[in-house]
């Protein structure tokens, strides 16, 4: 009884531990570290499909993926939700904004908010870019500010990177992009610990106007090569069937979107080696 008492009165400490144990779960896995930091790429549809972003065109969280492919056809607005193991101290939740400049038919800006966490250890993101295009050419930029807290009255500190990005669509369904994340090398504070820096190029290839392939090779500096792959299908009018793959680390994820024209709902599933079945939600209005 003395025991449950005890544990009772000390849930943060219980929490810490639970953590604490997946946290090393995943150092084993070596390259699956990244996995249980706040995640790079965000939306349900990125989540579907493998997080192949790096040529994902026509998608409302390109302003964490790519500027150069941020959605020129309407305003938007999205937010997500995605949960790591069943925890609620590892949860993404983020939103996300575009926004046509008036008077610049290629000109879009777009913002987003990030932040992964809890008490006793979060991050937060905050990002704002732009997209322009030449023909069938489009460029972009972004700067990103991340914030990192640690309880405990261990302090904070924060960074600010500069991610750039391109995209080429050919023509015949093709799109190529390419992204270069943190090329500045900013590092928290006055310390030596960097934020993710990473190179990706991408294709898209749309099969038909029912189906969609999409593969990435993505950099990180600190960790291996990484294949994304993923597969769109449109099952009916605006109900769309998704799966994807990643290797470095290993995964595996499908879900299903609805996007009629005034605004979208997406739901998926990842299946981490280290940390099991991750939920992802996201919702977004066009204005």
């Amino acid at each position: 009884m003395v025991e449950h008492q005890y544990i009772r009165n000390f849930p943060t400490g219980i929490k810490a531990l639970i953590l604490l144990s997946v946290l090393l779960a995943a150092g084993s896995a070596g390259s699956a570290v990244p996995a249980v930091r706040g995640q790079g790429t965000l939306g349900a549809r990125a989540l579907a499909l493998g997080q192949a972003t790096a040529a994902m065109a026509g998608d409302n969280w390109a302003v964490f993926h790519n500027p150069a492919l941020l959605k020129t056809e309407q305003h938007a607005v999205s937010f997500y939700a995605m949960r790591f193991a069943g925890l609620a101290e590892l949860t993404d939740m983020a939103a996300a904004a575009t926004f046509g400049l008036p008077g610049s038919p290629g000109g879009v800006v777009g913002a987003g908010l990030h932040r992964y966490g809890f008490d006793l250890f979060s991050e937060t993101r905050f990002r704002i870019g732009y997209r322009n295009s030449l023909d069938r050419f489009s460029y972009g930029a972004l700067v990103n500010y991340s914030h990192v807290s640690l309880g405990g009255g261990y302090g904070s500190a924060g960074a600010a990177g500069i991610d750039l990005g391109v995209a080429a669509e050919p023509g015949g369904g093709l799109v190529i992009g390419a992204r270069a994340v943190n090329i500045n090398r900013p590092a928290y504070g006055d310390t030596d610990e960097e934020l993710p820096r990473e190179l990706a190029i991408g294709v898209t290839y749309r099969m038909s106007g029912s189906a969609v392939v999409l593969a990435d090779l993505v950099k990180d500096v600190r960790f291996p090569l990484s294949l994304r792959c993923g597969f769109e299908l449109l099952l009916f009018p605006d109900l769309y069937a998704r799966t994807g793959i990643t290797l470095e680390p290993g995964t595996w994820s499908l879900g299903f979107g609805y996007s009629p024209e005034s605004f979208s709902v997406g739901i998926a599933v990842q299946n981490h080696d280290v940390l099991g079945l991750n939920p992802g939600l996201d919702f977004s209005v066009s204005l």
